[in-house]
């Protein structure tokens, strides 16, 4: 936690506290996106190895993930999406800095290569440092404790470069860059802050909602909302218990 903490802080110290510019900042926080991902497909394929599951090689998605029912392993699926994700919005955001310089606001276009050297550096040390301490219990971790730790890198290749993208845009057209681009830098920080953290998620729904649901149109007569909250809980724990399953193929598959 600690070195996610200090990871989370480079970029939000380099924008308020060294006056990098936006661009420096926007090339640091797509660097840690990548690297961040391509140590999460490191630690994936370690326990692929050292403890194979049936949702490393057939993983087993939520119904509402379009990856559901894939022959394809779960790192390789990872890995496809994020880095062909991370290549288009790179070369996307590079022509919005070219024209933000061509439009007369070069200074928060320009890039500090010495800063973001020392940016990225200090990326690698601590995305090292939280790497080497996974090691030490990464065999006794569960298949759905790895799916959610893809899942935030999912969601931060995702969720954050289309924020850059619109929010680019939205700087392009307006006189207040630095302003705009502040404002971002403190929401994708608290974002970040709240995938650190462990998710809640209740046995059972809230009552305020409950009441709020059965009170709407209700296209299944005579079913609550509580019901559909318990199937949706039950199709869940199924599908973790499957992709929890020992992979007894997984060295012929190697």
């Amino acid at each position: 936690m600690p070195a996610q903490l200090a990871l989370i802080a480079i970029p939000v110290v380099g924008w308020f506290a060294q006056d990098w510019s936006g661009a420096t900042t926007l090339a640091v926080y797509w660097f840690e996106t990548v690297a961040a991902c391509l140590f999460i497909a490191a630690r994936v394929l370690l326990q692929q190895r050292w403890a194979p599951r049936h949702g490393h090689f057939r993983y087993d998605a939520p119904s509402t993930d379009r990856r559901s029912g894939s022959t394809s392993s779960f790192v390789s699926g990872f890995l496809m999406v994020t880095m062909v994700f991370s290549a288009a919005h790179a070369v996307f955001l590079g022509m919005i800095l070219l024209l933000l310089s061509h439009n007369g606001k070069a200074g928060f276009a320009v890039v500090d290569w010495r800063s973001v050297a020392l940016g990225c550096l200090g990326v690698v040390a601590f995305l090292v440092l939280d790497f080497l301490v996974d090691l030490s219990t990464l065999r006794r971790w569960s298949f759905w404790q790895m799916e959610q730790m893809a899942n935030r890198g999912l969601s931060r290749v995702i969720v954050v470069h289309l924020t850059l993208i619109f929010g680019f845009v939205a700087i392009a057209v307006t006189d207040a860059p630095d302003s705009f681009f502040g404002v971002f830098v403190v929401l994708k920080t608290m974002a970040a802050l709240s995938s650190a953290f462990p998710q809640w998620e209740p046995a059972t729904p809230p009552r305020w909602l409950s009441r709020l649901m059965n009170r709407m149109p209700n296209v299944h007569p005579g079913e609550k909302f509580e019901d559909f909250w318990a199937k949706d809980q039950a199709d869940e724990t199924a599908r973790r218990e499957r992709n929890e399953r020992p992979w007894s193929g997984a060295r012929t598959k190697r």
